[in-house]
């Protein structure tokens, strides 16, 4: 597997320099299991702590890899790899704390994005306010917007749907898919290599 493929960029290569001189390899982390994580680096996918050092020095929750953070990893061979560092962020996709306690002001969702697919059915679950929420969410993580309406082969007025969530996310593209029938043509110009 290829860096490039993982999304890693200059700006990642540029943090990651004083940690290559380590010994340490790159990785992207792509699930996260209270505090166990699944990254993916060159040489494939694997299981990776956090180290005591790195948990003795965070101070809050956010400073925890979550997904899509570059890591500085030690291989594990036959152990679980070890992520010493999580390199800066671009954009991190997060929402609030229900907790007034000042080590948890966010709670991370997905950082290092640049589209954010904001997914919603057209069925009974459809919900303006909480779309617009969500755009508003998507535009502070510092990420593009897309909403994508699913289920449109369940909606008897698609095109009456997209005119209200167009009214309340002025300027996010809008579109109508259906999964089941296999019309989601229109995302694929959002999938890109990393």
């Amino acid at each position: 597997m290829n860096l490039d493929s993982l999304g890693w960029t200059p700006f990642f290569q540029e943090h990651f320099a004083e940690f290559a001189a380590e010994g340490l390899a790159p990785a992207r982390v792509a699930l996260e299991h209270r505090e166990v994580y699944d990254v993916f680096s060159e040489s494939g996918a694997q299981r990776a702590l956090v180290s005591g050092r790195f948990r003795h020095k965070a101070l809050c929750k956010s400073d925890f890899p979550t997904v899509g953070d570059c890591v500085a990893l030690e291989a594990g061979g036959e152990r679980d790899a070890i992520i010493h560092a999580v390199l800066p962020r671009h954009s991190k996709f997060a929402r609030g704390y229900s907790s007034k306690s000042p080590t948890e002001q966010e709670r991370l969702i997905a950082v290092n994005i640049d589209t954010l697919c904001l997914v919603t059915g057209l069925d009974d679950d459809f919900n303006l306010r909480r779309i617009e929420r969500y755009v508003t969410l998507a535009w502070d993580s510092g990420a593009k917007p897309v909403i994508v309406l699913n289920k449109a082969d369940l909606c008897e007025s698609v095109e009456d749907r997209l005119a209200e969530v167009e009214r309340i996310a002025l300027g996010v593209p809008v579109h109508a898919v259906s999964a089941q029938d296999g019309h989601v043509e229109s995302l694929k110009s959002y999938l890109e290599s990393g």
